[in-house]
């Protein structure tokens, strides 16, 4: 017998169970279970873990598991909740939460019309002789209000459980409601926390920013993505939307202006809902349409990112620090003031650099700045610069009393630096903590950013013995040994990565901290390849350097690069020589990609044996430095190309070989700023260069 609609109150869960738990072992059976789960709760894990017959749970559980060969968790989007995590969060705390499960268990997120359409699908395989529904309190009113619904294969499993909490607010009272690995990843990505209420307008104003800069992105975008008619009409759409804060409208709005032109600033909410809720708002003209299907992937990658299966978006935003800690390093840093200043020629860029600077230093944050600095809640200096972790820099302030520690987000430049802001509660005060500051390069690159905002006119830079390293390598790193036939591929790791994975190589991590380096190695083929990240200017001598020591004599890097002659962007220059604007030259003619100049010539516009300039940063890059490379037949500019060449000169016995994609124009239209426009044919190139690389490098035994 299988039960009908419940008539029963939700008390009588386990009474319910008993009516159709006295049939016969059905032969195979789904259940499914779906829930806003922001974020899950121990109440909501126990649901299934009842479904899959958890140890400690009551018996009638374990007789439903017996009869479940798969269950299907779905986490609701779309649903008209705002929720404050976003669905790639959510579904990360989810698979998280019941990955001890493995392959029984099933997480997907979808729109309610794509669940039900997987949920009649079940009902019609003649395979499935039953489907279990699992319904906690809101899914039970949800169903019950739809009974047309109802199939007779189904059976409904009713559980005793409130309904979700809106908003949950993460806070000693309410942390035990969320199991303990779900709260990791809480923690790790600041999740369900507000700011402090002295600090609530700056949030808003960095929410604003993001939102117009994304919209700025997307039209530069959408001219090379969608018609133009269709960009003009998104254009005068996106003129209608208003910022407003939770179910306050905005007071210039008429009181009856419709919801579709409301972008809501939720307190709490993480920076990639944020991005979620951009791109929804933003593309909401275009859903259902072919457009809106070619454009959504470009809006998603200008808006947020996934690093190592993380939701690590790109929306300003302030998000409090756990820091774990003492660590008793303050007494072993040193400190001293310095003027800020920033060490490049003067003159006027073709470059936007007010944008340049604030895709990585906000608006809001400097105009905050400078309004507290007017209020004395920052006193001189204000800045402090380390050359290492959050964790240490922490111990140094807490001792004056800057015990709270938030994280600005910023839209670019992340792996260059991170900055702080470091909050003393009586009396109220603020310090900019800038950590993880390394490398000559970056580090001038990062004080020439704070300098163009002209908030400091000092810094105070506070030393470890020992600078964070780029790259900390583990055990396998260490014991690594490479010879002449095995290869580091340099830049573009994530494409190469992924090209390698689909051809079976197997991945192995090198490094327990930094950056991001893989050994990938087949079972047919002797060779290794070595993958690393790209890195920022000097610091690629530390990469040569290191897998150099370990035998590797062939390496192969992939960059990008700014136009000074007339290169269109997606376009692969092959240089032999690199200058700096001194006009000092490191000749690379031992460049080995140009052997391979003809035949990739047929399917790619590449310019050989071409001049390179080298720029420490941006700022070097006035309009009259770049004109007078451009005079001396300079086609490119980068920041690490002259690292390879010096290093192939101290070394004649390596091979190597460097590509660099065109990825902005410096004297044309499409300058570093709106890089993020063209993406698509950046990335299109690099796959290009990858898919071809590949059989020219790798030799099967």
């Amino acid at each position: 017998m299988k039960s009908a609609w419940p008539k029963t109150s939700l008390n009588l869960f386990f009474g319910m169970l008993g009516v159709f738990l006295a049939s016969p072992a059905l032969a195979a059976s789904v259940g499914f279970y779906a829930a806003t789960f922001d974020p899950p709760t121990r109440s909501q894990l126990r649901i299934i873990g009842c479904a899959l017959g958890d140890a400690g749970l009551p018996r009638e559980c374990h007789q439903l598991a017996k009869q479940i060969s798969h269950l299907i968790v779905w986490v609701n989007e779309d649903t008209g909740k705002d929720t404050l995590a976003s669905t790639r969060e959510r579904l990360l705390m989810v698979k998280t939460a019941v990955q001890k499960y493995g392959a029984k268990v099933e997480v997907v997120a979808s729109a309610p019309a794509a669940r039900e359409a997987r949920r009649r699908a079940l009902l019609r395989d003649k395979e499935i002789d039953q489907v279990f529904h699992f319904l906690d309190a809101d899914g039970y009113r949800s169903q019950k209000a739809h009974p047309a619904s109802y199939d007779p294969r189904e059976t409904w499993v009713v559980f005793p459980l409130e309904a979700e909490a809106a908003p949950f607010k993460l806070s000693p009272a309410t942390e035990n409601l969320v199991a303990a690995d779900v709260k990791e990843i809480v923690e790790d990505l600041g999740l369900y926390q507000q700011v402090d209420k002295d600090l609530e307008d700056l949030q808003k104003s960095l929410f604003q920013e993001g939102w117009k800069d994304l919209l700025d992105d997307l039209s530069s975008a959408c001219l090379v993505t969608l018609m133009r008619n269709e960009c003009a009409g998104l254009s005068s759409y996106w003129k209608t939307i208003s910022v407003v804060t939770e179910d306050r409208r905005d007071p210039e709005k008429p009181r009856d202006a419709p919801a579709a032109t409301q972008l809501t600033f939720k307190r709490a909410q993480s920076e990639d809902r944020w991005a979620e809720k951009y791109t929804s708002k933003a593309l909401a003209l275009l859903r259902g349409s072919e457009g809106y299907d070619k454009f959504k992937p470009v809006a998603d990658d200008i808006a947020a990112r996934t690093l190592q299966g993380y939701p690590r978006g790109k929306v300003p935003h302030l998000r409090r620090v756990s820091i774990r800690g003492p660590h008793g390093a303050a007494k072993f840093l040193t400190q001293t003031q310095k003027p800020l200043g920033c060490p490049v020629p003067r003159g006027s860029y073709h470059a936007d650099i007010e944008q340049y600077v604030a895709d990585r230093f906000p608006r809001a944050f400097a105009e905050f700045l400078k309004k507290e600095i007017g209020s004395d809640s920052i006193s001189s200096p204000g800045l402090y610069v380390h050359n290492h972790p959050i964790q240490e820099a922490y111990d140094f302030h807490k001792r004056d009393g800057y015990a709270t520690f938030y994280f600005l987000q910023t839209r670019r430049g992340q792996l260059h630096r991170d900055i702080h802001l470091a909050v003393r509660s009586n009396p109220r005060s603020y310090r900019v903590v800038l950590t993880s500051v390394r490398g000559e390069d970056r580090t001038v690159n990062v004080l020439c950013q704070v300098h163009h905002n002209g908030i400091f006119s000092s810094y105070r830079l506070v030393r470890a013995k020992n600078s964070q390293p780029l790259f900390v390598l583990n055990s396998q790193g260490s014991s690594l040994r490479l010879n002449e036939r095995d290869i580091l591929l340099f830049g573009f790791r994530g494409t190469w990565r992924r090209m390698l994975q689909e051809k079976n190589w197997q991945r192995r991590s090198l490094v327990k901290e930094g950056l991001d380096i893989d050994l990938f190695t087949h079972p047919t083929i002797r060779q290794k390849l070595v993958v690393a990240r790209n890195v920022y200017g000097d610091d690629a001598n530390i990469v040569l350097e290191t897998f150099y020591k370990k035998g590797a004599r062939r390496v192969i890097y992939l960059g990008s690069a700014g136009a000074i002659q007339n290169c269109p962007i997606g376009d692969v220059v092959i240089p032999s020589e690199f200058v700096d604007r001194h006009h000092n030259s490191v000749p690379f003619q031992g460049n080995i990609a140009m052997a391979y100049k003809t035949e990739l010539s047929e399917f790619i516009t590449v310019h050989a044996e071409t001049k390179h300039a080298w720029a420490q940063s941006l700022f070097d890059e006035t309009e009259a430095v770049l004109r007078t490379w451009k005079e001396r037949s300079v086609a490119a500019v980068d920041i690490e190309g002259i690292y390879l060449g010096r290093f192939a000169r101290r070394h004649p016995d390596l091979e190597i070989g460097a590509l660099f994609v065109i990825s902005d124009q410096t004297l044309g239209e499409n300058t570093i700023e709106e890089t993020n426009a063209n993406r698509g044919l950046i990335d299109a190139s690099v796959d290009k260069l990858v898919s071809f690389l590949f059989p020219k490098l790798v030799h099967k035994n």
